[in-house]
């Protein structure tokens, strides 16, 4: 790799980074606990998230899903995903929080009874998406709350196709050759869907949109080369 690029094959921190929960990071970063709700449960109104530090609280929760509530199955569970309106508002081009009254304030943690520590209540949206599983990931960017490209990129390509960024050609090639089948699909499905959900969802930050662009259009390349690699050759039948 040129002096020139950008090296961008992760540190020890960065691949620690890659294996963690990405729903759990961003629930950290607005001081909240992750939660679930039950398997097939209606998604309620609002929804309590313990609060492990009184500052930077979330405005609202996400209900997010992929399908569509009539198809869900007795074990499906959509996304809670924390968010404030006033950071969407900011990165995000697309409308999918409804307006508050004139002269609302963002909910207050406040102590509940016969529990320990401080929760908040959110008022809880439901929001179908092209693709639930990459949604942490779009708005901990998205929203400005992780900056790290390190750690963007550890979730979209494997670290030996990183370290030839930003060359697409060289990437696709040697994604190709190192993955297995099932890594392309799962590399396909995750990157594909996560950059519907940037068409559908409007991020604002350039720089996240264009190196989500690049590891979808490695992966699709990677994928080609595969599938030309494997094809049968073509026996030519005499006449």
């Amino acid at each position: 790799m040129s002096g020139s690029r950008p090296h961008l094959l992760p540190s020890k921190q960065y691949i620690s980074a890659e294996e963690c929960d990405i729903l759990d990071l961003l629930c950290s970063r607005f001081n909240v606990a992750k939660t679930t709700l039950e398997p097939a449960s209606e998604i309620p109104t609002t929804l309590d998230m313990r609060v492990k530090q009184d500052a930077h609280t979330p405005s609202h929760v996400l209900a997010v899903f992929d399908i569509p509530e009539s198809e869900w199955g007795s074990s499906y569970q959509p996304l809670l995903v924390p968010i404030r309106v006033d950071l969407f508002t900011r990165g995000f081009r697309s409308k999918i929080i409804p307006l508050s009254p004139p002269g609302s304030t963002f909910p207050v943690p406040h102590c509940a009874e016969n529990a320990e520590g401080q929760f908040v209540t959110l008022p809880v949206v439901p929001l179908l998406v092209p693709h639930a599983p990459s949604i942490p990931l779009l708005f901990l960017f998205g929203l400005g709350l992780e900056t790290r490209s390190h750690l963007l990129c550890c979730r979209l390509l494997p670290a030996e196709v990183i370290g030839e960024f930003p060359a697409p050609p060289t990437m696709a090639n040697i994604m190709a050759t190192l993955c297995s089948d099932e890594q392309l699909r799962e590399h396909s499905k995750f990157n594909q869907g996560l950059w519907k959900n940037i068409l559908s969802l409007g991020p604002r930050d350039l720089h996240f949109i264009e190196l989500a662009r690049t590891a979808w259009n490695v992966t699709v390349e990677a994928r080609r080369i595969r599938q030309r690699n494997t094809a049968s050759p073509i026996t030519s039948v005499p006449n």
